[in-house]
This record gives C-alpha cells, structure tokens and sequence, in this order.
C-alpha cells in the first residue's frame, strides 16, 4: 500500500506532525531542512526552545549504503535523533540505528493518505560528551548570530576571534546550560533575509 513512497510526500506528512503537535502544545518550534550537520546534510533539524532534534528520511527508493555516516553525524549535533521510513524499510532500520533513535513509520491508506506512527520512541542521545555536543551545536550558528549574544551579554575580550573562539568564549563565560538556550533562541530566531552568504 504504501509501495512508491517517496521524500517529498514523507517530508510533508513529517513536518505537518510536528507543527501541529507543538501547535497543540502552544511551544515554539523551527524545522530546517538540509541543513549541514558536520559531512552529512540533514533531512531536517528541529529546533525548540532548548532542543535540537534530528530527522533522516528513507524513502523506498533511497539506498541505506549512508546510513552509518549518517547517523554518526546526526548523534554528534542532535539531542534526540530519529528516522523517518515507510514498510519498504522498517524491519532494516530497527537494527541499522542505534537503540536510543526513535522511529516513525509513514503509511498509506487505500485513499492514497499518509499516516506517521510511532514505531520506537528516541531516548536522550548518549553518544556525545555534553560539552564537545553543545559546541557542535554552537556552529551552526553563523558568525553574527554569535556577536549578537556576545553583544547583548556585553562580553569581552572578542577582539580578532574567529567563529569557533568566539563560541568558546561564550561558554566559558555564560556556562553550558545559558549558551544551550541561546543557541536555540538564535535558531528559533533566524532571520535569513538579514544575512549574506558571505556573513555566515
């Protein structure tokens, strides 16, 4: 039934799901798509107030031959990870993702309409020193995004530093928990049509 099942109808259920979830809820959330998470691209990275959530899509006709890098990169940069699939690949993906991704299963219906179940539920992900995982997830910040929050904390002693000092400079002055929060905020935040390539 859900034979053909391609990316672009499981994006289109997956991010409906979660906008009306956290909709419900009355919690802000941001989704990005493709977004570079150290060599691999995300299919989409989610972003809540203090958060950050990764999402690999297999369609049926995607290949698993990435899936290991993948997933390497996704645990590095994400707080909770998951994978989206259809039935093509759900007996595969339970033992080609570690125990702690959570799984959605996207089917369809006789009418062509797509559902998205729970397959297994994600837990915190273990495999990356909190720390070294935060500073991960401060670069994805752009460089102006990050003198925003050296600028409205007034902290000093910036002069001549590049994007990752920079990162680290606010770690050690805000604590891990503070700059956790505003990495999220700044995402949440985001505003591309503010920013040049060339800024980022």
């Amino acid at each position: 039934m859900d034979k053909g099942l391609n990316d672009p109808k499981m994006r289109e259920i997956l991010f409906d799901t979660i906008e009306a979830q956290y909709e419900k809820r009355r919690k802000p959330v941001r989704v990005f798509e493709e977004l570079c998470i150290g060599k691999s691209r995300a299919d989409a990275i989610m972003v809540t107030k203090d958060q950050i959530l990764g999402y690999e899509i297999k369609s049926d006709r995607d290949s698993l031959v990435r899936l290991k890098k993948q997933v390497r990169n996704y645990d590095r940069f994400c707080d909770y990870c998951y994978i989206v699939t259809g039935l093509h690949y759900i007996d595969r993906i339970e033992e080609a993702v570690p125990k702690h991704w959570g799984i959605f299963d996207i089917l369809e219906d006789e009418e062509g309409n797509l559902h998205m179940e729970m397959f297994r539920a994600a837990e915190r992900n273990p495999a990356e020193r909190p720390l070294t995982k935060l500073k991960n997830q401060m670069n994805l910040l752009w460089r102006m995004e990050l003198m925003d929050i050296i600028h409205s904390h007034k902290i000093k002693g910036y002069s001549h530093k590049n994007k990752y000092k920079l990162r680290d400079l606010i770690v050690e002055r805000l604590g891990k928990e503070e700059s956790k929060l505003l990495t999220c905020e700044a995402l949440l935040n985001r505003d591309y049509s503010i920013f040049d390539e060339d800024e980022k």
